[in-house]
């Protein structure tokens, strides 16, 4: 099958710092978990994957009954997906692909109206969320969760949930949130591998 051309670098986030320093965001914002993986972006009725330089990646192999089960939510709307690949750098989840965020190809639909969209065809595990009595499913596809932050606290008490998590696995399984502006499009573009997005803010864990 032919390799298709990259539709657009992964979005990144900004850096945030600390959230516990951060100053409250203004407007409605959600809280997504930073997990611990390599970023991908995924053409999804090909397979074809690539890194967060836009090269491909080299070992799509140990993804394949993921890959499978995203291509079968091509004809869904599902045909671009930004993902987290669960792999090598520790041993929870191997082969998994944590979807992030649906890459519309023509539009500029926002935040809620994309994950509208995919927590219709995607399962949520709640380990992703925190909940570090479940095991971390293997060789699948399922979305990230999303967190309502009305509140700085309210954010501030899912980070710290994710922290909590992290010594109960053992391992640090989560980096952080990543916050995201409940009106934010996804910023589409091929001119800079590096250009951070405002829309998005990254807070990671310093320990």
């Amino acid at each position: 099958m032919n390799v298709p051309s990259l539709i657009t670098y992964p979005a990144r986030p900004i850096q945030g710092g600390r959230l516990e320093l951060a100053p409250p965001k203004r407007g409605l914002w959600y809280a997504e978990p930073k997990l611990n993986g390599w970023r991908a972006l995924i053409h999804t009725p090909t397979g074809t994957m690539w890194n967060r330089h836009g090269a491909l990646l080299t070992i799509a192999d140990c993804f394949r009954p993921a890959l499978a089960a995203l291509a079968k939510l091509g004809n869904s709307g599902l045909v671009w997906a930004d993902c987290e690949a669960l792999e090598r750098r520790h041993n929870l989840g191997r082969g998994t692909l944590v979807v992030l965020d649906v890459i519309p190809e023509s539009g500029t639909p926002i935040y809620t109206a994309r994950r509208a969209m995919l927590a219709s065809l995607l399962p949520c595990d709640p380990v992703f969320d925190g909940d570090a009595s479940r095991p971390v499913p293997s060789g699948t596809a399922v979305l990230t969760p999303t967190r309502r932050a009305g509140s700085h606290a309210n954010a501030l008490a899912f980070y710290q949930q994710l922290r909590d998590a992290n010594r109960a696995l053992g391992y640090a399984f989560f980096e952080g949130v990543v916050m995201k502006r409940a009106d934010s499009p996804y910023p589409v573009q091929l001119h800079s591998r590096t250009e951070g997005f405002r829309g998005w803010v990254k807070h990671r864990f310093l320990t």
